[in-house]
């Protein structure tokens, strides 16, 4: 489909819009190996200046190519400069794609031109269309050199004034043990993420559930992660399969053997099972992966589906900070950071009774972080 003209037909009122986004040359093809197995109610997308990447991704419906009037179809060759100035002119499609999004979720690599330089630009644009993001980050093998890391990192840093959640996946950590096929190494990549996408995306539109978790919950957690989250999730079955699980979730390749879990000040868990779900194996898997400490904000989902009779699944979104919003979203004030709410409070009059500077419809005595909604680093 080609997304200059877009056509997308709103959800109806009550219904949360999830897009999932391939960016980039990693993010496309990661996107072309998720959607065949994906559940078919997932959105999928995928976006690049590259021709002959879009033309590997020929079933996603949506592919929308930036690279009219900068490459002309040819890639970024590596330059984030040239990734960033392709997003900014396709600014209108990209516009349409998020029109009515609620959650966007996107895949890319960074280190690369385009998907390093276009993301902060699509995280920037999510945020003004009032979409909350997580980024899943794929990040370049240390053989790949010092100079494609820098870059990796540098995007990463711009990437973190805009994203809600930034979910960092280092190549060297998910690959499989051993001196592995090219091909197995991709497939591992792709299974991955592919948990954590549908994971999360069936986490957030399960309606079967004794205790469902809403977008609120999930907009707590992001608005105070400081932009730092990890995942894990897992499925088992057999007689011992909360245990099984909770194993599994506390060695999954991100989960850094369950430090991950200790260390967190807030997590989500999410538990799907099939009408034999105990009482007991919620329990169970919620004391497993939760930290000793009774500070960590805690929020669990339960989800019932026959289709997982004699099986469990979970999924764990896990902050590793917790900090407050410097400003909220729906009101645009100060909070968290005392020094700074006190300091830079929003003012009732102008300055010495003075008009306030208006240019464009917007308020230039207030700070620019405020009027664009930017996250300071913290």
């Amino acid at each position: 489909m080609n997304v200059d003209t877009l056509n997308i037909e709103q959800p109806s009122r009550g219904l949360r819009r999830i897009l999932v986004l391939g960016l980039g040359g990693a993010g496309c093809s990661t996107i072309a190996r998720i959607a065949p197995r994906a559940p078919a109610s997932m959105e999928f997308a995928v976006m690049d200046c590259d021709f002959q990447t879009l033309e590997t991704c020929a079933h996603i419906e949506t592919r929308l190519d930036a690279g009219k009037g900068v490459t002309d179809g040819l890639s970024a060759g590596g330059d984030m400069e040239t990734g960033r100035r392709c997003a900014e002119k396709a600014g209108k499609p990209i516009d349409a794609l998020l029109s009515g999004v609620d959650l966007l979720l996107v895949v890319v690599g960074l280190g690369g031109g385009f998907g390093g330089g276009a993301a902060p630009v699509v995280a920037r644009m999510a945020r003004n269309a009032g979409a909350n993001t997580i980024f899943f980050t794929l990040f370049p093998f240390k053989f790949e050199g010092g100079v494609v890391r820098g870059k990796a990192h540098n995007s990463l840093r711009r990437l973190r004034a805009y994203a809600d959640a930034i979910i960092q996946m280092p190549n060297s950590r998910i690959q499989p043990d051993g001196d592995a096929l090219l091909e197995d190494s991709l497939e591992r990549s792709g299974r991955t993420l592919a948990a954590g996408v549908v994971g999360l995306w069936r986490l957030l539109t399960e309606t079967g559930g004794v205790c469902n978790l809403d977008f609120a919950t999930l907009h707590t957690l992001l608005r105070h992660c400081d932009a730092t989250c990890r995942f894990s999730c897992a499925v088992a079955t057999g007689d011992d399969r909360a245990a099984e699980l909770v194993e599994m979730l506390r060695s999954h390749p991100l989960a850094e053997d369950g430090a991950v879990f200790e260390n967190s000040p807030g997590m989500i868990v999410g538990i799907t099972g099939g009408d034999d779900l105990r009482l007991s194996e919620v329990q169970q898997i919620v004391d497993g992966v939760s930290p000793e400490n009774e500070t960590c904000w805690v929020k669990m989902g339960v989800a019932t589906d026959p289709a997982f009779t004699g099986r469990l699944a979970a999924i764990v979104l896990a902050a590793e900070s917790w900090k407050e919003p410097l400003v909220e979203d729906s009101t645009g004030h100060i909070s968290g950071q005392g020094e700074l709410a006190g300091v830079l409070k929003p003012r009732s009059k102008a300055f010495g009774g003075a008009e306030r500077t208006i240019w464009n419809g917007e308020d230039l005595d207030i700070p620019t972080y405020l009027r664009k909604k930017i996250k300071l680093p913290r």
